[in-house]
């Protein structure tokens, strides 16, 4: 084989195999694009889902808690009829409203998210057996309120309604609270209100721990797809919290968010913290009243003087030290002291 064939063969080998890597290249760059926008868009779907769910869950939560405990949930009695609704200033929605319309508003963006979830499911590429779970989750929860007189359709229209157009993003409270204001947008969101105004007054207890159920499950599968951690938990949580160990009054005022350590507060100084890991502190250097010694111990009490009649003393007596002794005088010889003669000898 001369030199001419070894360098066509070569020539093309090389280039047969820089095109083989080429393919191979661009598949593999094409599959990990189309992985991160798979990725990417199950994201911005699952996660406002998630978020949504554990709001309209923890507020769900205060009404039926409360309910338990008192038999009503007072902040959200504040309608009678939600026509009533009408004519309402921003004032009102931002003050003595807020909890009743922020709770139709939070329902809205909830059934926003579930209905944008639903239409594009098709399309969103989930793990294992979590493409047909998910649907079957969020029918529950349409399902669950639908018990409460807000019918499947009208949970779509409702949360249409919170989508503002072209955007695609979900309306805010204040942007919310101007289609409550008017009877013909505002009638949709009426089976949200309705539902909300008979739990606040105590009724409709079942149908309001059913749909708690739904949402906690649809919770729990959301947080185990998206490998996160407890987000009722940590919803609840961050609502409840407190600190501990504040000033002093701390404890005080509390109201119903939770009940505080009853020693918060209480006191003062560098001993306001004993009970919680604290050592009180102490004096540092402790002295005794004055006064007559209670010991009973006899080598302890005071020895008696000597009378004319008394025989040896039965306890010697410790000489008292005299102190430092003086140097010696001027003129002093060596080896004697102050006021010492010189040795008598024997």
């Amino acid at each position: 084989m001369d030199a001419l064939s070894v360098t066509l063969i070569s020539a093309v080998t090389s280039g047969a195999i820089s095109l083989t890597l080429a393919w191979v290249s661009g598949r593999q760059q094409r599959r990990d694009s189309e992985r991160v926008q798979r990725e990417t868009r199950t994201m911005a779907y699952l996660n406002p889902l998630r978020w949504h769910t554990a709001e309209v869950h923890h507020r769900l939560s205060l009404y039926a808690t409360s309910v338990d405990r008192d038999g009503c949930y007072p902040p959200a009695q504040v309608l009678a009829d939600p026509r009533e609704m009408e004519g309402k200033g921003a004032d009102w929605f931002a003050g003595k409203g807020v909890v009743l319309g922020s709770s139709v508003w939070m329902t809205a963006c909830l059934f926003a998210q579930m209905t944008r979830t639903r239409h594009d499911l098709p399309f969103l590429r989930l793990a294992g057996n979590d493409d047909t779970r998910l649907p079957g989750l969020l029918q529950k929860v349409h399902a669950a309120f639908a018990a409460c007189e807000i019918y499947y359709a009208t949970q779509s229209s409702i949360g249409t309604d919170a989508l503002l157009e072209p955007e695609g993003r979900l309306r805010s409270y204040r942007e919310f609270c101007d289609l409550l204001a008017e009877p013909d947008r505002r009638v949709w969101a009426d089976p949200v209100t309705w539902f909300l105004i008979a739990v606040a007054h105590g009724e409709r207890r079942p149908a309001l721990q059913r749909v708690l159920d739904a949402l906690s499950e649809l919770s729990a599968f959301l947080d185990d797809s998206l490998a996160g951690g407890a987000s009722l938990r940590a919803r609840h949580g961050a609502e409840i919290h407190r600190p501990r160990g504040g000033s002093p009054g701390a404890g005080a005022g509390a109201g119903a968010g939770g009940d505080l350590d009853a020693t918060a507060g209480a006191s003062s100084g560098p001993d306001a913290g004993v009970g919680r890991g604290r050592v009180p502190s102490l004096s540092p250097h402790p002295i005794p009243a004055p006064g007559p010694d209670p010991s009973p111990d006899p080598v302890l009490r005071p020895i008696p003087a000597p009378g004319p009649n008394s025989g040896p003393d039965p306890v010697p007596r410790p000489t008292p030290d005299p102190g430092p002794r003086p140097g010696p005088e001027p003129g002093a010889g060596p080896g004697l002291d102050a006021g010492q003669g010189p040795d008598p000898g024997p």
